[in-house]
């Protein structure tokens, strides 16, 4: 252990006596009398060499059977701090607000980064290419032209017995109409476009228009036999919120409607073992809302956002179910990763609004890691170890989560308090290209795990097996898709549709109501995505 580590180790321990203010331990309560100043004064004394520190040479290499939902690197997006009270009926938990004092420190001292998001976008606008992609778009694959159709423009892949036609990582399919290559086997329509009514099986159009800038996503079955995506809009300045695309139980959209509106930049968030949806938004008071996935009940603010920040993604720890544990990331340098412990009882719906204990993840070292009562150091921690953390899951007793700024992915031993770490860059099997920054990342129903990518001039969704090899599912190639990101990755119930969407989709300007589209993949020999592929040899990609 070096000097820097027996430091950081001395800080943990004076902070947990309270001498770096008056940390309290209560539920929901966040410290007051915090000392900002020697905390910055600390985290460049406390800096690591990290030249020194062991990286992985391949990503996934600790997490291939995760299935981890995350968001986007938010660098090319964001907006002032606003103050933005949702229109609905909402039972906001007590908590103790930080003092705008103790902002008004970070912001004057730490010259790292800013606590409010920035209004800059990631590049100049966008123009509009001529071919952009209208709903009901359905591309067949070049190989295979044949396809079922029902309900007009929407499609249902029938049940086959049909011999295996799909090649993951195999780019040949090259639809041009919408400027993107998908996998050998593959099949693509546009099921809705930013700011036009989504196109319903019965021929009507839903009385909504699709909402723009989407994000994080999930798909929940319905008790009828259809399913129900769910979609964050990350608009600013209270034009965020979360919408539904409801689907029968042969694949067909049949409504749309929004869930949660009059929020700001709804990012990601994650799902509860109760069957709801948790929406994270990412502004400087951002707030994390309980969604009813079917809109019987009205949304609600929950405990996780505390007294506000950049929340990014939840994750759930549900192998004891009467007392389930959340974990909320926070996309800023000097945020903190916390821990909610509700009280054991039956989990549901309230257990979000309850009381529990919050706490924060602190680093030890390269190996270790505890959990503290103070952010203070669990923010020093942070800003050292993994800034600007993205989407976190849980698995099987270990936590994973992913920070923009390190590349890193971070996989947690829960039960013994060690982690490691793998890298988030490397080759693909077959064709296509991964340079930028992993965004989301779930799983299907088997063996890989799928994730996004955000920037770049290939935006598209990837693969990963149990081997650790990766493949392109899919991916952007046209000039409108140039910095674009690929969001609201998610799968229907039986796994044979895959749903994404491209953030801005060709719009003019980056941010408006009318960027983006949501896109409904499927294989033509009506197998799930995780099922069985061709079986030839690939070369690596270039």
């Amino acid at each position: 252990m070096n000097f820097h580590q027996y430091a950081f180790i001395a800080l943990l321990a004076l902070a947990e006596c309270a001498q770096l203010g008056a940390c309290v331990g209560k539920t929901g309560d966040f410290n007051k009398g915090r000392d900002l100043k020697k905390q910055e004064v600390f985290v460049r004394r406390l800096k690591p060499d990290t030249k020194s520190r062991k990286k992985s040479s391949a990503f996934f290499d600790v997490a291939y059977n995760s299935t981890i939902i995350s968001n986007k690197a938010k660098s090319r997006k964001g907006s002032p701090e606003v103050d933005i009270t949702p229109a609905m009926t909402a039972k906001a938990p007590s908590a103790k607000s930080r003092s705008a004092q103790s902002r008004d420190i970070v912001a004057a001292s730490m010259t790292y980064d800013t606590l409010v998001p920035t209004a800059s976008p990631f590049g100049p606008p966008i123009a509009v290419p001529t071919m952009l992609p209208t709903e009901g778009s359905i591309i067949p694959d070049s190989v295979n032209n044949a396809m079922d159709r029902s309900g007009g423009d929407q499609l249902t892949p029938s049940p086959t017995n049909e011999k295996v036609k799909f090649r993951r990582g195999d780019l040949k399919n090259n639809v041009r109409r919408l400027g993107i290559k998908v996998s050998r086997g593959m099949g693509v329509r546009v099921v809705a476009t930013a700011n036009k009514r989504v196109k319903l099986a019965n021929g009507l159009r839903s009385s909504l228009p699709f909402h723009g800038m989407p994000d994080g996503a999930a798909v929940f079955p319905l008790s009828d036999g259809g399913y129900v995506y769910v979609s964050n809009s990350e608009m600013d300045s209270g034009r965020g919120g979360v919408y539904a695309v409801y689907f029968n139980k042969r694949g067909d959209v049949v409504d749309y409607k929004m869930l949660l509106s009059n929020t700001t930049r709804n990012c990601a968030g994650g799902t509860t073992p109760f069957n709801t949806w948790v929406s994270c938004e990412e502004f400087a008071r951002g707030q994390c809302w309980q969604v009813d996935p079917e809109g019987r009940r009205s949304s609600e603010m929950t405990v996780l956002g505390g007294e506000g920040g950049n929340y990014e993604a939840v994750a759930c720890d549900d192998r004891n179910p009467l007392q389930p544990i959340f974990y909320v990331t926070e996309d800023f340098k000097f945020g903190a990763l916390r821990k909610f412990t509700p009280v054991e009882g039956l989990a549901s719906w309230d257990t979000l609004n309850g009381p529990g204990t919050t706490e924060y993840l602190v680093f030890l070292d390269d190996k270790t890691f505890t959990w503290s009562l103070c952010d203070d150091v669990a923010r020093t921690s942070q800003s050292i170890y993994f800034p600007n953390v993205e989407g976190i899951d849980f698995k099987d007793g270990v936590l994973y989560f992913v920070s923009k700024k390190k590349l890193m992915l971070y996989a947690l031993d829960l039960d013994n308090n060690t982690y490691t770490t793998s890298p988030t860059n490397g080759g693909l099997l077959g064709s296509g290209e991964f340079k930028n920054s992993p965004d989301q990342l779930i799983r299907n129903e088997g063996d890989f795990l799928y994730f996004t990518e955000d920037g770049g001039k290939t935006p598209g969704v990837y693969a990963v097996d149990a081997s650790g090899q990766r493949y392109a599912i899919f991916e952007a190639y046209a000039p409108m898709y140039f910095r674009d990101k690929t969001s609201g990755l998610a799968f229907s119930p039986d796994g044979t549709k895959m749903y994404a969407c491209f953030q801005d989709c060709g719009c003019k300007r980056s941010g408006e109501g009318d960027c983006g589209c949501m896109l409904e993949f499927w294989r033509n020999d009506g197998r799930s995505f995780d099922g069985a592929t061709m079986n030839l040899k690939y070369h690596l990609s270039e």
